[in-house]
């Protein structure tokens, strides 16, 4: 018994001074995002959505693994797969740190849930009810799909804004002055977390509201009141007094794994300067995981942390 409550008076003392849990780690992630009002507030504000347009009912998952053979088996997990009752898919990922490929692998996870949109959205009664003819005429099309990534670094890919939008642009279009895409039916939403900068009295919109509590909820004692119930029991679900003992202990592994990966990846880097920058990334990244994982720490968030997938990992 008196281990117990030094563990947890240890688990306290990593915690003391926070009045709520840093989102941008994983557990706190989860239950953060963890209900559906707060996930569709959030999306419906990204996308800008109003009135009957607003999303209405939606379903999600953590950690949701998608498995395809493509000949061999392909794994990868999104960190929360979504689907909203009038066939909108998403996949929402939350990054700590850059590494190499990044943008590689954003264009990878996109495809991988155009795919399984697709196979959802053919299993669905109303497709089903389609005649077989009309479900021939339809094999190609593909549901709306939207990838967003919350990076809690700085992308040079969003050009120094917050929210980035990007879609499949024709060059020739562009070069004649038009901005409209090729199709609104895949795209991306990239959230610069170090970009935002808005003060609480600035902001006017919702979505700015859960980037000011992403970016500042961890490292702040109090918080404004934004007048929404949505907003306030998201920070209550990572409040550190109303915390469980293993919340709180998975949540401090995350955080001490990460220090472990940016201390890592900042030895890449001046490795980098004599080897190349993405053979330094590369080489940290792999020693990491070998770490990470003799220490016993979940493979996925090795996975989420290194960029690295479960079969590189396996296979070290």
């Amino acid at each position: 018994m008196s281990n117990s409550k030094s563990h947890t008076s240890e688990i306290r003392e990593f915690f003391k001074g926070t009045t709520y849990l840093d989102p941008t780690y994983d557990p706190a992630f989860k239950e953060f995002f963890g209900e559906e009002e707060t996930l569709k507030n959030f999306l419906n504000g990204l996308l800008h959505l109003e009135g009957k347009d607003r999303i209405q009912k939606l379903s999600f998952k953590f950690e949701e693994e998608i498995r395809f053979r493509t000949p061999y088996p392909k794994n990868l997990t999104f960190d929360i797969f979504a689907s909203s009752e009038n066939g909108r898919f998403f996949d929402i990922e939350m990054q700590k740190a850059d590494h190499a490929f990044f943008i590689d692998r954003a264009i990878l996870y996109n495809a991988f849930l155009a795919i399984r949109a697709k196979q959802e959205m053919e299993h669905s009664p109303e497709f089903l009810s389609l005649s077989k003819d009309e479900q021939r005429k339809q094999r190609y099309r593909l549901p709306e799909t939207v990838s967003i990534w919350i990076c809690n670094f700085d992308l040079p890919e969003t050009d120094g804004r917050a929210i980035d939008r990007w879609f499949l642009y024709s060059e020739g279009s562009i070069g004649k002055g038009t901005s409209d895409p090729v199709s609104t039916r895949n795209s991306y939403i990239i959230i610069n977390l170090p970009r935002f900068t808005k003060t609480a009295e600035k902001i006017s919109r919702p979505e700015e509201v859960w980037l000011y509590l992403l970016k500042h909820a961890g490292i702040s004692e109090n918080l404004p009141h934004f007048g929404n119930e949505i907003f306030e029991a998201a920070l209550e679900r990572i409040k550190v007094d109303f915390a469980k003992d293993e919340f709180l202990n998975t949540q401090e592994k995350a955080m001490i794994a990460q220090e472990e990966i940016e201390c890592r990846i900042a030895e890449g880097r001046i490795d980098a300067r004599k080897k190349g920058l993405a053979e330094g990334r590369e080489k940290a990244l792999i020693e990491i995981a070998v770490g990470l994982r003799n220490d016993g720490v979940p493979m996925e968030i090795i996975e989420r942390r290194t960029g690295l997938t479960k079969e590189q990992i396996a296979a070290l």
